[in-house]
């Protein structure tokens, strides 16, 4: 039997609770291909476990098991804006934050000079609904509010500095850190990215994402519910994870 044995559990697809969610189908294969093991449930043999599914933006949803590799904290941490800002705010975009959006926010918008901004709740903006939704003022507090309240995320209101869209396309990358360990495809490791991770490490979690730009931190991500993008491959994302957490000694 295994002294350490290492389990990647999937979230189950919400059609067939019996398969593995289909946004992680692909993934998962690799992970078997490079000799991981994987599955919809923790197996008893196991001695640490990897959480991948759907975000979970409350701690009472995280999986309860003692073995998992990162806790409700950690992804909680990742997940929030207002949570993991303070420990790279002189990496990231200027931003501050606030329970409500009134005209106080305005008041603090104008007295920073803004002349526009990016408004996002602590887990999600509103640009799934329509582009521009969640810039101001394109688009106004009140209907803001309104798309905010049939679609109730958690958090406080992010003010962003308004960034331009076309440029964080043409220059943002995805870059996965693995027991405080940089990837990326390219491995060309940009130093706000090297500075942020030497920060957000601190906050303990094994496993987590930072989008930049070559200048500047756009957000982090918990690890769970990353997309592992598609600048990374299923194969070279397998073998990154394999090379930090795989070291059975020996397979049942």
């Amino acid at each position: 039997m295994n002294q350490n044995l290492f389990q990647i559990v999937y979230a189950s697809d919400s059609e067939n609770t019996h398969e593995i969610h289909s946004y992680f189908k692909e993934e998962a294969n690799a992970m078997q291909e490079a000799g991981l093991l994987i599955g919809l449930k923790p197996i008893a043999e196991a001695t640490q476990l990897m959480y991948r599914g759907t975000s979970i933006s409350q701690a009472e949803n995280y999986p309860k098991d003692e073995r998992y590799i990162n806790k409700s904290n950690n992804c909680i941490d990742y997940l929030y804006l207002s949570k993991y800002y303070p420990h790279i705010k002189e990496l990231s975009i200027e931003t501050f934050f606030s329970d409500e959006l009134n005209e106080s926010v305005i008041e603090e918008i104008n007295k920073r000079g803004w002349k526009k901004c990016f408004i996002k709740k602590d887990t999600k903006a509103l640009e799934h609904i329509r582009e521009g939704k969640s810039v101001w003022p394109q688009t106004s507090f009140k209907e803001m509010l309104e798309i905010y309240n049939k679609y109730p995320f958690e958090g406080k209101f992010c003010i962003r500095k308004y960034v331009d869209s076309k440029k964080l396309i043409r220059e943002e990358q995805r870059y996965w850190v693995f027991n405080g360990n940089i990837y990326h495809r390219h491995n060309k490791i940009p130093k706000v990215v090297k500075e942020a991770a030497n920060q957000l490490n601190k906050l303990g979690s094994k496993y987590y994402t930072i989008d930049a730009t070559p200048e500047f931190v756009v957000e982090v991500n918990p690890g769970e519910s990353s997309d592992r993008h598609g600048v990374n491959s299923a194969e070279l994302f397998a073998s990154w994870i394999k090379k930090e957490f795989d070291n059975s000694i020996c397979s049942l």
